[in-house]
């Protein structure tokens, strides 16, 4: 027997107290601060000696990352401030962990703490779920068996329909003519085929059912007997056709309505097909017809008052034809299931063979490859435990939407790991996202696996008090509220006090009175007294909601509607919809009013009618010459051309010619000046700009456009070349969105709202419509596999599902919990107001009203064991919907109003200072162009520098080191091997490995050179560089930092001065820097800086062939080719982002003590009998150097290096 579950509320005190090890569950009800709390449990972490770097963050978008850096980032000065100041301030927590700090010295030593975890954060490990994936594959390639350098794709879609495409031409294209049919019919189109089996892509395991063990020879066995059979009814039908047929056409048990299938003006028209078909070859050609043969159908259409009693009804041709459908069917059923298991088989080896062949992996796969390589007997220890001791804390924010991999993922770093730590802080009932893998189920394992013991939060920082207890009421209706009790308790939550918030609640006012915080208006039965159509309703309560709406705003404007003392204004207001069709109906009544409103949501500009309008357009462009690219962009939408206007272009000579003119005018631009060029241009040429303000919503079409202008400007560096770009685009229409091309527009904030409640997640609103929660999707089977999860919670995929299947219910189940969950969400999205409407509505598909959410919460006729035997529909039972609702009202404490829906009338609202009305006029620019400010770099400053000879020994074929190819290539060979390379593995395997896996990609023979590789790699590492005997060896990987990349900032860089201090550091007249003055950035990525018994260094690998002897690379070779070339300026570059980096990261910084210099790495040369005497020069700048070149030469005025 389960024990009772305690509940711990996370008050300060209880933060403060909650042990730092182990697992925890913290559920956090909406608004009730979970970020907050998070920053809490960081800041205990990193007081208690954490380093930011150790803390694992994981939430699931990487706009969430960012925001949850600058959180914690911002959790943590403020802290460090009140620590300094060393008196409480107005926040609980902070005040509590200042008591708990102790003396002045542990006070001083938690603000020293405090201040490098700030300086840090940029280090911070707060990942999204595959950016941590990723990490831990890269990071621990070997131990997680993966290779060195992949290309990461947003999916492998294009892969997996390539190989279904090959599989389906290698199954059906040889089959015999007879055979093809039951392929066809089974599985229909290729297309139908590819989304059928679509959910068995990523599946884990087998979950597809029915089992079908037989293959297909045996299947298509079957497939003949049937003809066996179908030729008896053939030869039965021969003899008693007319009898049958007068059967058919005469009986009168049967019904004979349009919509029965023996319709008295169709009924002859399908016996004639069923005769031609009787007396054809093709008898496994089954036409829908056959149907009316069957007892199945007979019994259907029969008259109820008739049905079962007329025997002319049960001949036993018609049971026979019912037996050979049952078998069709059976087998169909069975052949799809086989296809279904072959395909996805053969079809994930061929993806899987492609994507290691182009060296790519998929998203979902960091995932995948990552629980794969801890579940390895042969990995999974050495993988973990690195893992582990990397991150020994992992908080995962939004832990409902987690889906089993990643949860075991999770499992397998941390459960049983009592010294560790693994906190998932998120909210089951906002678990709203299973169509992305988000599975309720998967937390109820988690729960289980963190104990009866679990942590709250209760108390609602968001919503005024009235709206909280409406929503209490609500889902407190019943004990089962949320459908899986042993997942989801409902527990009330309270209100913040005033005292708490340190400032009052925001009430809606009308007339200076509050109003009820929850209105539900009640939909009306219609004109028949029968409860109205979905379709009906969706138009009607879209222009109720307008209407109040547009009620609201008046209201605002004249100053009788407010929210605390501030006018309401229509950027308060939003809409929650299900669907983007129920969102176009309330816009399209909004306009009836003349409100503008604007979508939110993670909206991509490329899915935008700007961006197929631009692609016509520049595809035009691109092939100005040819005639059809250049018609079809006379419709660009960007154009607002017009049928009429199109023709006469089309058909006046002198127009087309001039049209194509322009064409060719943008393509010479292109060509010329580039594409921003061009962009500007066409604005300017076609009056893309005018056409656009003539429409509705002109600011947020002319964003989009620009936004695309400004996304292509940029992929044209990476792009060049107009038919490259092209390219580049039209892939971007297709791919999936990304947050760089999320739709953006500043004045959207003043514009009403539509939102779709999954998108509304995690936003709030003072004001919320939520028209359409008395409708839900359609219960889905036939043509697609029914997801469900069993009894003990395992996920399945059936192929036969049916109407009546139990399976059928297990997913409708499903299905109304997450729709409980998502009227949750939709629910607490707003601050101060919620409309909601509610009553009986039919809908054609089976989903009317009574099989809702509202429907289950409102009226709890219906109990979750009820489930399990019958489909959801409250009003199954006697439901008296208006006593229920008076009953909410009551039970409320009046907190929700129950109002008729209210009458629509059209009528034009303009909020005041409106976007649409309020007149703009362009700013005046004042300031000033700096033309002397740049960023640039090491190779920006010498690209003057005159490149000297080598000069040395010639090439002379003994040593294949020295006698090594040369070249730039590789350079960037050798620096992406010691990139990858473990210093302290096995340097012979790893060396072998990477030059099999790179040596292609930089035109290299990895056969020929391997071998000289593995030595010459193994010469590098054991090589000292100084005579205590240092070497690369001798280096693990927290020790080293690979490609440090550096942003100087400068504000004036005087070049003769630096001239000559770089000729007086070097002792002689060097070549000068030949660059102007500038201000700006100096960038750069050093190769590798290491830390080496307390001191930093600087390495910096040099691929550079200075002759055929080791005598060429002797200490003064190498410090000529140093000055020859203006390694020189580059080390002290490096050394002074060193120098800046360390000043802002480590306390007490001093370079005397902490910087031990830089080694210049001459690759050729390193030989460990030699140690540090060859192919190896060293420096250590002054001190006083370095801050002469910090403070003057490249002197920030009080800007930080950024590294």
């Amino acid at each position: 027997m389960n024990q009772p579950v305690e509940y711990q509320a996370l008050t300060p005190e209880a933060t403060l107290a909650l042990p730092l090890q182990g697992i925890k569950l913290i559920e956090a009800s909406a608004g009730t601060g979970k970020t907050y709390t998070i920053g809490n449990l960081y800041l205990r972490y990193i007081l208690e000696g954490r380093r930011v770097s150790e803390l694992l963050v994981v939430t699931f978008t990487n706009a969430a990352t960012e925001e949850l850096r600058g959180r914690i980032r911002a959790r943590l000065y403020g802290a460090m401030q009140q620590f300094m100041r060393g008196c409480s301030g107005d926040d609980p927590f902070l005040n509590l962990l200042l008591e708990d700090s102790g003396d002045e010295d542990k006070r001083q030593a938690s603000i020293n703490r405090l201040r490098l975890a700030v300086r840090c954060m940029d280090e911070a490990s707060i990942y999204t779920i595959h950016g941590f994936c990723q990490r831990a594959l890269t990071d621990h390639a070997f131990n997680s068996n993966q290779p060195f350098d992949i290309q990461l794709t947003s999916d492998d879609s294009d892969l997996w329909e390539a190989a279904l495409k090959d599989w389906w031409r290698r199954s059906a294209y040889t089959l015999p003519d007879h055979d093809v049919v039951l392929f066809s019919q089974s599985l229909g189109s290729v297309d139908d085929f590819m989304q059928l089996q679509q959910p068995l892509r990523y599946s884990h395991g087998d979950i597809l059912i029915p089992e079908v063990n037989a293959g297909s020879k045996e299947l298509f066995n079957r497939w003949h007997a049937l003809r066996t059979d179908l030729k008896e009814l053939a030869r039965d039908w021969g003899l008693r056709s007319s009898e049958l047929g007068a059967i058919l056409q005469h009986a009168k048990a049967l019904g004979r309505g349009q919509k029965s299938s023996y319709y008295k003006n169709r009924i002859a028209d399908k016996i004639n097909v069923l005769n031609q078909w009787f007396s054809s070859d093709e008898l496994l050609r089954v036409p829908e017809e056959f149907n009316i043969l069957c007892t199945a159908e007979l019994e259907k259409h029969s008259k109820p008052s008739l049905r079962g009693k007329d025997p002319q009804l049960k001949d036993r041709f018609f049971s026979a034809c019912q037996r050979v459908l049952d078998s069709m069917q059976a087998l169909q059923q069975d052949f799809r299931v086989a296809a279904l298991r072959e395909a996805t088989a053969w079809c994930r080896q061929r993806v899987e063979q492609a994507k290691h062949e182009n060296r790519s992996m998929a998203f979902h796969d960091q995932l995948t490859r990552l629980h794969a390589a801890l579940q390895d007997p042969q990995r999974q220890q050495a993988l973990a435990d690195a893992l582990r001791n990397r991150f020994p804390v992992a908080m995962i924010d939004e832990f409902q939407d987690t889906d089993a991999i990643q949860y075991g993922i999770f499992r397998a770093l941390y459960h049983d790991h009592p010294e560790t730590t693994l906190v998932m802080i998120g909210d089951p009932k906002q678990a709203i996202y299973s169509f992305r893998g988000g599975d309720i189920f998967t937390y109820m394992r988690a729960r289980k696996d963190a104990g009866n013991c679990r942590y709250t939060l209760d108390v609602n920082w968001r919503s005024v008090p009235p709206l909280v207890g409406a929503i209490n009421t609500i889902f407190g209706s019943r004990q089962d509220a949320f459908v899986y009790g042993d997942a989801i308790d409902y527990l009330p939550v309270r209100t913040a006090s005033e005292e708490q918030r340190g400032k009052p609640h925001t009430l809606l006012l009308e007339s200076s009175e509050a109003v009820p915080p929850l209105t539900l208006w009640r939909i009306p039965l219609n004109d028949k007294g029968k409860p109205p159509g979905k379709t009906a309703v969706t138009a009607d309560l879209a222009s109720s909601s307008a209407a109040e709406i547009a009620r609201l705003i008046r209201g605002g404007a004249d100053g009788s509607i407010r929210l605390g003392d501030k006018a309401l204004k229509p950027g308060d207001i939003a809409v929650l919809v299900r669907t983007g069709f129920e969102g176009a109906d309330v816009r399209k009544a909004l306009q009836t009013h003349g409100i503008q409103a604007i979508t939110v949501g993670r909206e991509c500009v490329y899915e935008s009618e700007e961006a197929s309008g631009l692609l016509s357009l520049l595809h035009a462009i691109i092939r100005c010459n040819d005639r059809e690219p250049a018609r079809a962009a006379l419709a660009s939408s960007l154009l607002e051309t017009d049928y009429a206007e199109i023709v006469g272009i089309l058909t006046d000579e002198h127009r087309w010619l001039e049209w194509v003119d322009r064409l060719r005018e943008l393509n010479r631009l292109w060509l010329k000046k580039g594409f921003m060029t061009m962009f500007q241009t066409m604005l300017n040429q076609l009056d893309i700009g005018q056409r656009m303000a003539s429409r509705e919503l002109a600011e947020r079409r002319l964003t989009n456009l620009l936004h695309l202008a400004e996304l292509l400007q940029q992929a044209s560096r990476a792009h060049p070349g107009t038919d490259a770009l092209l390219g580049w685009y039209r892939q971007q229409l297709h791919e999936t969105k990304n947050e760089e091309a999320e739709l953006r527009l500043e004045s959207d904030d003043e514009l009403v709202k539509i939102v779709t409640i999954h998108a509304s997640k995690g936003l709030e609103y003072p004001v919320v419509f939520v028209p359409f929660l008395w409708g839900c999707r359609a219960p889905k089977h036939g043509k697609t596999l029914l997801a469900f999860h069993d009894a003990g919670h395992k996920p399945w995929l059936d192929a036969a599902a049916t109407a009546d299947s139990p399976h059928l219910k297990l997913a409708e189940k499903e299905r109304l919990a997450e729709d409980v969950r998502l009227a949750y969400v939709a629910l607490t999205r707003a601050r101060a107001k919620i409309y909601l409407a509610w009553g009986k509505v039919t809908a054609r598909n089976a989903c009317d009203s009574g099989t809702t959410a509202l429907a289950w919460l409102l009226h709890p006729v219906q109990t979750p064991a009820d489930l399990a035997v019958s489909l959801p529909n409250s009003f199954r039972h006697q439901v008296d919907i208006d006593a229920d609702l008076a009953d909410l009202a009551q039970r409320s404490d009046h907190c929700i109003e129950i109002q008729p829906l209210p009458a629509t009338t059209a009528g034009m609202t303009e909020a005041p200072n409106s976007p649409a009305t309020a007149e703009l006029t362009p700013a005046v620019f004042s300031g000033r162009i700096a033309t002397d400010w740049r960023i640039t770099s090491f190779s920006g400053l010498t690209r003057d520098i005159h490149q000297t000879a080598h000069g040395g020994s010639p090439r002379s074929g003994k040593d294949p080191v020295l006698d090594f190819p040369a070249g730039s290539h590789v350079g960037l060979f050798l620096h992406l091997l010691l990139e990858q390379l473990d210093f302290q593995g096995d340097i012979e395997r790893q060396s072998s490995e990477l030059t099999n896996e790179l040596a292609a990609r930089f035109n290299l023979d990895a056969d020929q050179v391997r071998d000289t590789v593995v030595q010459w790699v193994r010469n590098m590492v054991d090589t000292p560089m100084n005579p205590q005997g240092l070497c690369l060896h001798g280096l693990s990987g927290e020790q080293r930092l690979n490609e440090l990349e550096f942003d100087l900032s400068v504000h004036s860089v005087d070049i003769d001065a630096l001239n000559q201090v770089l000729d007086s550091a070097a002792g002689q007249s060097l070549e000068n820097i030949a660059v102007e003055q500038f201000r700006g950035m100096v960038n750069g990525i050093i190769d590798l800086v290491f830390e080496y018994q307390g001191k930093f260094y600087i390495a910096d690998y040099k691929s550079n062939f200075l002759g055929g002897s080791l005598d060429d690379y002797l200490p003064d070779r190498l410090r000529q080719a140093v000055f020859d070339r203006r390694y020189d300026l580059q080390y002290l570059l490096y050394t002074l982002a060193v120098h800046r980096y360390l000043r802002q990261r480590l306390d007490n910084y001093r370079y005397s003590e902490h910087f031990g210099g830089v080694y210049y790495l001459f690759l050729r040369g390193m030989r460990p009998e030699h140690g540090p005497a060859c192919g190896v020069f060293h420096d250590r700048p002054g001190e006083q150097l370095i801050e002469q070149l910090d403070s003057e030469l490249f002197g920030t005025e009080g800007l930080e290096a950024s590294a």
